[in-house]
């Protein structure tokens, strides 16, 4: 007989009492700060056709504190909040591999930000990551997404004409997207959780993404005007106003695959085990453990998509830290064809 699946408790989860606030806001703080202060930690703040990525090199001179790492490439701010729910995920990439992250959200009445939909000056930047640049002057592009501003920084007498010239109208209307990419402004993308700001060349579009900080804004994706990929797994409800990506087990800092680290996999599950979607977990573990014990594929009908993900994930994951089986090759040929 094959082992059977309980139907999921939908007994409504209580709500935290005060002092259980108390400690996942002080551990929420303490893996922000062992974040910042990790090299191979990637962060971001953007939308769905719109992001600021902040990388940095373990070798990399930086500036950082509690809240802040700053290079001269880039940095990133975070703002305190009590209000952030962090969210743990991975979704299978291309190949065998996965990806993971953790969205740092906020309800959408609260995430809110200016959502303009047009070129704005908004005057000298006296928020600027270094002093030196307070006084450069910040425009926002007119994106129109509704919880983050992408906006870019110039001091350049020219490109003051050009974005002048050009307020009243979006970005994405002007044609001035191929003159910034010729010039590469600083962008800075702000959100209610704080800023990214970029200051590496834009590459032409049929260049390389550089290795470290950079942006992307790609209109064909901001016309779907979307908050975030719907394959990333959040609450109704919230949205991601910044993202940290810790180490991989399977990827380097520059997103090329290397050989599995088990140590790097094991910070990341119990990162998921306390920010992950309970769900998504349990059919982790449920899809482990059948393996484990050489039962046939079984399917459960009442999983979600995201629970399909983590399925998927969880067998590619064993991969590496199980021995080969013909349990696991079924169950990967059943569920994980694509690989």
């Amino acid at each position: 007989m094959h082992k059977q699946y309980l139907v999921p408790d939908l007994a409504p989860i209580l709500d935290l009492d005060a002092g259980t606030r108390g400690r996942v806001r002080s551990s929420l703080a303490d893996l922000l700060r062992s974040q910042l202060a990790d090299p191979a930690t990637s962060w971001a703040i953007g939308t769905f056709g719109a992001i600021a990525e902040f990388h940095r090199d373990s070798t990399e001179p930086t500036a950082l504190s509690e809240r802040r790492a700053v290079t001269a490439r880039g940095g990133i701010h975070l703002q305190a909040t009590n209000e952030v729910r962090a969210i743990a995920w991975e979704r299978p990439s291309s190949g065998d591999g996965w990806t993971q992250g953790i969205s740092l959200c906020l309800t959408t009445a609260d995430s809110a930000m200016n959502g303009r939909t047009a070129i704005t000056e908004l005057g000298p930047d006296g928020e600027a990551l270094h002093k030196d640049h307070r006084a450069e002057v910040l425009f926002d592009l007119g994106i129109a997404a509704p919880h983050c501003d992408v906006c870019v920084r110039t001091a350049d007498p020219a490109l003051l004409r050009v974005l002048r010239a050009a307020t009243g109208r979006s970005v994405l209307t002007t044609g001035l997207l191929g003159e910034l990419a010729a010039t590469s402004p600083t962008r800075v993308f702000l959100s209610r959780l704080g800023r990214v700001e970029v200051r590496t060349a834009i590459p032409k579009p049929d260049g390389k993404t550089p290795d470290g900080p950079h942006t992307h804004v790609l209109p064909e994706l901001l016309k779907l005007k979307r908050t975030h990929s719907a394959n990333v797994p959040l609450p109704n409800g919230y949205v991601p106003c910044a993202e940290l990506f810790p180490a991989s087990a399977i990827h380097d800092a520059h997103g090329r695959r290397k050989a599995f680290e088990a140590g790097k996999h094991e910070a990341f599950q119990a990162l998921l085990a306390v920010y992950g979607d309970p769900a998504c977990v349990a059919a982790k573990r449920e899809t482990a453990q059948a393996v484990r014990a050489a039962q046939p594929p079984l399917d459960v009908p009442w999983y979600t998509r995201a629970q399909r993900h983590a399925r998927r994930v969880a067998l590619r994951q064993l991969a590496h830290t199980d021995a080969a089986s013909a349990a696991l090759d079924a169950w990967r040929a059943t569920f994980d064809r694509d690989t």
